[in-house]
C-alpha cells in the first residue's frame, strides 16, 4: 500500500513539475517576446537615426561652401569636403590646427578671433585672405555663428561658413571697369567734340599764317610746329572717339592666322631694327572666326606694339594659336570652346601691383603713351563676343591671352 503510495506521489509530483516548467516556459516567452517588441522597436529608431545623420552628412559634404567648427578655443572640430579643397589640404591636417593660422595677416586673425571668440560678435560675409596648403594667399568671404546645445547656454563651439571669392573679386572689377569706361566714354566724347572744332580753325589760321612767311623765318619754323602739335591733338581725339564710341562691328568669317601675318609684315622692320626674334606656332585645322577684322587687327597690333617696347636689347615674340576649351567667354555665359591667340615675349614684364590696372583707361607705363591702346583693345574685343586675359612676372616677360569665340560657318 506505501509503495502504491509512493509511486502516486512521485507521479503526481512530476506532474507538479511539469505544469510549473509549463507555466514558467510560457512566462519566459512572455518576457522574450516583450524583449523582442522592444528590441525591434529601438532598432528601428536607430536605424531611422542613421538615416537622418547620412542625409545630413551628406548635405554637409557635398555643399559646395566650406565649412569650419571650432572649439572655444579656436581649434578646428570638423572639416567638410569643400573647406579641403578650398585650401587644398586634408581632413587629418587641419584636424585641430589653431583657426588664426589659416588668415594671411597675423594681426587680422587676432583681432577677429577675439571678437568671435571672446567678445561674441558674429561675422556676416567679413572678407579677408586665408592661406591655401600651397602657401598661395585665397581670398575669403566666410560668416560665423555659435553652435549651442540644448540644455546649456554657453556655446560649445563656432561654425565658420566660407567661400573662395575670387570670380566675385574678378566680376566686381570687370563691373567697376565697366562703369569706368562708360563715364569716361561720355566725357571723351563730349571733350574731344568740343576741342576738335576749335583746333580746326587755329591750324587752318596757323597755315594761312606760315604762308606769309619767307621759308627762312624763324617764325614759320615756330608756325610749323604748332600745326604738328595741331595734328597730334587731333589723333589723340580720334583715340578718344574709338574709345568712347567704337563703332560696330562688320563681322565676317575669317582666318585669323592672315590677319596676324598682315600685322606681322606692318611691324617686320621695326622687329629687325631691334633685333626681336618672332615665332609662330599654329594649330591645325582652326576655324575661322566671325569678327571685324579690322577691330581685331587693331587688338593685336597694339598687343605686338606693347610687346616690342616690352623687349629692350633683342628677344622673342612667339604667337600660338590653338583651341581653348571651356572658356567663359562672358561673366554671365556657360563656358564654351574658344580660338585662342597666345602673344608672349621675354621683355621687362609688369610689376605685381600694376597687373590690374593695365586695361585701365590713360593707364600707362610708358613716357609718352596715353594709356588707352589696351582698354580700346578690350572694349573691341567685348564689341566682338571676346575677351582679352593678361599673365606677367617682372623681369620675364608677358602673355597675352586672345579669346574669339568659335561660330559654326554655315555660309
Amino acid at each position: 500500500m506505501s509503495e502504491q503510495f509512493e509511486k502516486k506521489k512521485q507521479t503526481a509530483m512530476r506532474l507538479r513539475k511539469l505544469v510549473d516548467d509549463r507555466e514558467s516556459l510560457n512566462a519566459r516567452i512572455q518576457v522574450d517576446s516583450a524583449y523582442k517588441e522592444k528590441y525591434e522597436l529601438l532598432l528601428k529608431r536607430y536605424q531611422e537615426i542613421e538615416k537622418v545623420y547620412d542625409f545630413q552628412k551628406s548635405i554637409i559634404q557635398k555643399m559646395g561652401s566650406g565649412l569650419f567648427t571650432i572649439d572655444m578655443n579656436g581649434s578646428i572640430t570638423f572639416a567638410n569636403q569643400a573647406s579641403l579643397k578650398t585650401l587644398g589640404y586634408t581632413y587629418d591636417e587641419v584636424k585641430s590646427k589653431d583657426i588664426k593660422d589659416f588668415f594671411v595677416e597675423a594681426k587680422e586673425a587676432e583681432e577677429v578671433i577675439k571678437k568671435i571668440l571672446k567678445d561674441h560678435i558674429a561675422f556676416e560675409s567679413y572678407e579677408t585672405y586665408w592661406i591655401s596648403k600651397k602657401g598661395e594667399p585665397v581670398p575669403i568671404g566666410f560668416s560665423t555663428s555659435y553652435i549651442k546645445m540644448d540644455t546649456r547656454e554657453d556655446s560649445e563651439g563656432v561654425l565658420f561658413l566660407f567661400r573662395n571669392i575670387t570670380q566675385v573679386n574678378n566680376l566686381r572689377r570687370q563691373i567697376e571697369r565697366m562703369d569706368r569706361l562708360a563715364t569716361l566714354g561720355e566725357l571723351s566724347a563730349g571733350i574731344a567734340h568740343e576741342i576738335r572744332n576749335p583746333l580746326a580753325g587755329i591750324k587752318t589760321s596757323a597755315q594761312v599764317l606760315e604762308e606769309s612767311f619767307s621759308p627762312g623765318d624763324f617764325r614759320s619754323q615756330l608756325v610749323s610746329r604748332i600745326v604738328k602739335e595741331i595734328d597730334r591733338s587731333n589723333e589723340l581725339l580720334k583715340k578718344f572717339f574709338n574709345f568712347a564710341k567704337p563703332s560696330k562691328p562688320k563681322q565676317e568669317f575669317q582666318n585669323i592666322e592672315m590677319i596676324i601675318d598682315g600685322v606681322y609684315l606692318l611691324l617686320a622692320s621695326r622687329l629687325r631694327k631691334k633685333n626681336i626674334l618672332f615665332k609662330t606656332d599654329f594649330a591645325e585645322s582652326i576655324p575661322q572666326v566671325y569678327i571685324d577684322s579690322s577691330q581685331i587687327e587693331q587688338v593685336i597690333l597694339n598687343v605686338f606694339l606693347n610687346a616690342v617696347e616690352a623687349i629692350t636689347n633683342g628677344g622673342e615674340i612667339h604667337v600660338k594659336i590653338s583651341i581653348a576649351k571651356h572658356v567663359k567667354l562672358k561673366e554671365d555665359s556657360a563656358p564654351s570652346d574658344a580660338v585662342c591667340i597666345g602673344i608672349a615675349d621675354d621683355g621687362v614684364g609688369i610689376p605685381d601691383e600694376k597687373l590690374e590696372k593695365v586695361f585701365n583707361p590713360f593707364f600707362t607705363t610708358k613716357s609718352d603713351g596715353v594709356g588707352l591702346g589696351l582698354s580700346i583693345s578690350s572694349r573691341l574685343l567685348e564689341e566682338n563676343g571676346g575677351k582679352i586675359e593678361l599673365e606677367s612676372e617682372e623681369g620675364t616677360g608677358t602673355l597675352f591671352r586672345i579669346y574669339l569665340p568659335i561660330i559654326a560657318n554655315t555660309i
